[in-house]
């Protein structure tokens, strides 16, 4: 199937865009880059923790892995957790070998692992951005860890003026991203209309609310190739114009 020049709108930040726009181009689709999220260092002082006496460190992203290693030295004795692929790609550049969930790749998936089910006692850090989903740590307490949330870096909106722009097929990957989205291009109204594209149920039931009126496709797992099947399948069921099967 080829997307025959349909215009995909890619909004990861800008360093981390290339694998999804190359796998759409490579199915005959035009990439659109569109960062909705700048990632920044944070301005607390987390390097001034001792990780030495903690027994698990899980990370949130490949953002997390970057401004973490490239700050401080973990600890050989620690057991290492990814959230997802590619974050665990990420930490093997860097010489780690973590545990990553199955499919779909998310903190649920992750929580479901045997080796955080017998944690009582246990010291876990976790290795995130500024702000987001508490259901990591919530669980871990509840069964019996010490949990302590690092925020390495913290995303925040570009500024850049947008001029005119145009895709068929939007894709959206967190929430901060969709609510930095509309607030960019609120003057474009196929923002609402054109079949988007999201990582999981509970994006899809934010963009709902947010007002999006168009068709959302929700990926298998929260991937570059998980979001390339569904941004196909946006293509198929909406008929968007000049598609080839």
């Amino acid at each position: 199937m080829s997307l025959n020049n349909l215009k995909i709108l890619v909004t990861r930040p800008s360093h981390q865009s290339e694998p999804l726009c190359k796998l759409v181009e490579s199915y005959g689709g035009e990439a659109i880059r569109l960062p909705v999220i700048n990632i920044v260092k944070s301005n607390n002082n987390w390097q001034d923790n001792d990780f030495n006496s903690f027994d698990m460190a899980i990370f949130i992203s490949s953002n997390a892995v970057e401004h973490t290693l490239s700050n401080i030295n973990l600890s050989k004795k620690l057991k290492l957790f990814a959230v997802g692929k590619t974050t665990a790609k990420t930490m093997q550049k860097h010489k780690l070998t973590p545990l990553c969930p199955p499919p779909p790749f998310n903190s649920e998936a992750l929580l479901l692992m045997p080796q955080l089910q017998n944690i009582a006692n246990k010291k876990i850090v976790i290795f995130r951005g500024e702000g987001g989903r508490e259901l990591l740590a919530n669980t871990l307490q509840q069964r019996g860890a010490y949990v302590k949330y690092i925020p390495v870096y913290k995303r925040v909106r570009p500024l850049t003026p947008i001029n005119d722009i145009y895709a068929d097929i939007v894709t959206i990957t967190s929430g901060e991203g969709l609510e930095n989205l509309l607030i960019m291009l609120d003057k474009y109204k196929w923002v609402q209309e054109n079949p988007m594209v999201v990582i999981s149920e509970r994006l899809s039931v934010k963009a709902k609310q947010l007002g999006i009126q168009a068709p959302i496709f929700v990926a298998s797992t929260a991937s570059d190739e998980g979001i390339l099947m569904a941004i196909l399948q946006a293509a198929k069921e909406c008929a968007c114009n000049n598609i080839d099967n």
